[in-house]
């Protein structure tokens, strides 16, 4: 089958490689320059939370050595030699501008070097990252009077911009955390905005890596879910919530006790802009796409003064700053604006179906996140985005390429409309607002991942023994052989496949 693939970031050559591996051909259509999605447009020293193991093509190894939370720089670096190892057509500079709905498929019609052109495919997949849309902007009176500059995170291309002066950042994520400390480090003064306290990962939870403790099963079955695969999984999250509730109270009371612990020193104005990053809310409700690890500095640079911290809303400018809803004024020759992105857009779509994917605040939500029930002949890719992203992005791509060969048929439309809503609606009763809330499995990885492994009858259990099963943490190797492993169960098929009856 012939397939197009909007965008060339992790997600849409992470399809592209899988959709090959299994027969389609495929083409994919990248606006930019370059490919590399998010990455391509990254501040500098931006680096993946992830560790490079578990970001990677399953297949395709790092071919040289990354840092163990790889720059932007890196990724980009491993992207080109993923495309040339793999002999993905990518196509730069070539702009998508609209889909036209065939009988049989959709004609693509792009703009590149060479003038307006079209192609026929049976099969789209939209993979123009969630994080790719324009940044927020600070729309606020009395700009014209401020002498300063205002930014955002994406119009840092130097970070010298940052040193040695008067700098207000405002947000909450992980640009904004990683913004403040960068400028702090540059000896500038830094005010830091934000309504609201996110929890923020350390590097170490009571001296154990977090990726020990997220990525084992023994810590992944812990996040509370929409779905679980398992009967004890669920025995565990509706019998024994208390435990699960527990668990997590622990978790917050020793990640709050670091915090503390970076004032230690500092006296009682240290202690007191530590508490001030403190949220109100749990641990796990932050456990989302906007979940950050905290950079090493930021909170022994907050103890120290060199980031103040402060929760309010920016209301106006000055001459000489910013002005909070409380009445502070905040002195700034710089204003870094780190407010996320907006929600998905999709103006290529046809109209009625841009009324489908653009409605929500929080994003659109799909079917096993991959799919929107009545938009025929297109798959989404990157809107299952979680903490094991390249592995999901993999496995949804074989899912995809499953339907399309006709070997696991779906369910009606109503009842994957309903499957639908029972996801967003545990997702906004559960999980902190962000506009792409709706877009991203975040911390639910294992499960979503368990699920759809086990609808394409490929053991989701990928470890060789029971302990390294429990306490090792998954990595991108780990789901290496998967495209071969579900040849080798359709081998048996006498009837096409069908989803199990969970929501995801």
């Amino acid at each position: 089958m012939r397939i197009a693939i909007i965008g060339s970031g992790i997600s849409g050559i992470a399809w592209a490689s899988t959709l090959q591996r299994d027969g389609h051909e495929v083409v994919v259509f990248e606006r930019s320059e370059k490919i590399g999605g998010v990455w391509a447009n990254a501040y500098p020293d931006v680096r993946l939370q992830n560790i490079s193991s578990q970001y990677h093509l399953a297949g395709f190894p790092w071919p040289f050595p990354p840092d163990d939370n790889p720059t932007g720089s890196q990724i980009l670096r491993y992207l080109a030699a993923a495309v040339e190892h793999i002999g993905i057509d990518v196509r730069c500079q070539h702009e998508v501008v609209s889909l036209t709905e065939l009988a049989h498929g959709w004609r693509v019609s792009v703009s590149g070097p060479g003038g307006d052109e079209a192609a026929e495919f049976d099969y789209v997949v939209v993979a123009v990252g969630q994080y790719t849309q324009p940044k927020a902007k600070l729309e606020i009176a009395d700009r014209e009077l401020f002498r300063g500059e205002v930014v955002t995170e994406r119009e840092i291309d130097d970070l010298d911009r940052l040193a040695a002066k008067r700098v207000a950042v405002v947000g909450f994520g992980k640009s904004a955390v990683d913004l403040a400390t960068f400028a702090a480090d540059r000896g500038s003064r830094v005010e830091h905005v934000f309504r609201t306290p996110r929890w923020l990962i350390p590097l170490y939870i009571a001296g154990l890596h977090f990726s020990f403790a997220l990525f084992p099963r023994f810590g992944s079955v812990m996040v509370p879910s929409w779905a679980h695969p398992t009967a004890g999984s669920r025995f565990l999250h509706d019998r024994l919530a208390p435990v699960v509730r527990g668990f997590w109270a622990t978790v917050s009371a020793v990640v709050a006790l670091q915090y503390r612990a970076a004032a230690l020193g500092h006296g009682p104005e240290g202690r007191a802009r530590i508490r001030r990053l403190l949220p109100d809310h749990t641990l796990v409700a932050d456990m989302r796409s906007a979940a950050a690890l905290a950079p090493l500095r930021y909170h022994q640079a907050v103890a120290r003064g060199e980031i103040t911290p402060h929760r309010g809303v920016v209301t106006r400018f000055v001459e000489d700053g910013i002005v909070l809803a409380n009445g502070t004024e905040l002195p700034c020759e710089l204003v870094v604006v780190c407010l996320g992105s907006g929600s998905p857009v999709f103006p290529f779509m046809p109209a009625r179906y841009r009324e489908l994917l653009e409605g929500e605040p929080d994003g659109v939500q799909l079917y096993r996140h991959l799919l929107h029930p009545r938009i025929p002949r297109m798959a989404f890719a990157g809107y299952n985005h979680g903490f094991m992203h390249v592995p999901a992005a993999e496995v949804g791509a074989l899912w995809i390429s499953a339907m399309i060969r006709g070997e696991l048929v779906l369910p009606p439309i109503e009842q994957m409309e309903a499957a639908i809503e029972h996801v967003r609606a545990w997702k906004r009763a559960n999980i902190n607002f962000e506009p792409s809330r709706s877009c991203a499995v975040s911390t639910r990885f294992q499960q979503y991942i368990d699920i759809l492994l086990q609808e394409l009858g490929v053991s989701p259990y990928r470890k060789p023994h029971l302990l390294a099963e429990l306490f090792s943490r998954y990595e991108a190797a780990d789901y290496a052989g998967i495209i071969e492993e579900y040849h080798a169960a359709r081998s048996s098929l006498d009837q096409p496949r069908r989803p199990s009856d969970l929501a995801t």
